[in-house]
């Protein structure tokens, strides 16, 4: 009897070692699943590796570990053991995707209260707020201040949005006005009347009319009242023609 109990004890013992071995030789899926999640982790990635907790492969020391990211994008990841018994298995890493809002933004935009004619010089009265769907990037002047003061281009229905090409620019030189052509030769400095041909702003190139000769002259707007051929001219000695 005390023989057959030694035997039994023994063989029990025998399958213990056996089975905690045979544990210890593997990793499982669970592990597999923190090792990853830590590593992307690290990689400031979200981390959602989907794995069997079941699954078993040959144990590999975390040192052995080859782990990248072979989507480019950290869909996949893939683990390669250089460990005694080597294996390789590639992971899906599932990422959440956002949920956007498809409803269309709006934009405060301005319109007029009542139809309006080309060059009526707008104030805040004329004014009223209307709420535009955004499409794209916003062509409509949001801002009343960049509306108050300035013309109509056009006639202007009411409670339709304005957009800047609804509205003049303001110009330095205006088409039509008097201006004082500058031209410096040498240490002299002739001055001439001229009208603009053209509209144009500070430093545009514009053309002009001199008054006394009826020359077209192409020259650039240095101020609302001057215009200079070279942009860089200075104004040393004046002599007056």
């Amino acid at each position: 009897m005390k023989i057959i109990f030694k035997i039994i004890l023994l063989t029990f013992t025998f399958s213990s070692l056996s089975t905690n071995n045979l544990l210890s030789n593997t990793i499982s899926g669970i592990e597999l699943k923190t090792i990853v999640n830590s590593w992307l982790q690290e990689q400031n990635q979200l981390p959602n590796v989907k794995i069997l907790d079941e699954l078993k492969y040959p144990f590999c020391e975390k040192s052995k570990m080859i782990i990248s990211d072979i989507s480019g994008n950290y869909n996949l990841i893939k683990i390669k053991c250089v460990d005694k018994n080597p294996w390789r298995i590639i992971l899906r890493n599932k990422k959440e995707r956002k949920v956007t809002d498809k409803r269309k933004k709006t934009v405060k935009t301005f319109a007029l209260k009542r139809n309006l004619k080309n060059g009526t010089i707008l104030t805040k009265e004329h004014l009223t707020e209307v709420n535009k769907k955004l499409v794209g990037q916003s062509v409509y002047i949001t801002n009343h201040s960049d509306i108050v003061g300035k013309k109509l281009k056009r006639n202007m229905n009411k409670s339709i949005s304005l957009q800047y090409n609804d509205l003049l620019n303001d110009w330095l030189i205006e088409k039509n006005t008097v201006v004082t052509i500058i031209n410096n030769k040498g240490n002299i400095t002739i001055r001439e009347s001229g009208i603009a041909m053209e509209n144009a702003n500070f430093m545009d190139r514009l053309i002009v009319k001199n008054i006394k000769s009826g020359k077209i002259l192409q020259v650039y707007a240095k101020n609302k009242k001057n215009v200079v051929f070279n942009p860089k001219q200075f104004e040393p000695n004046v002599v007056n023609n």
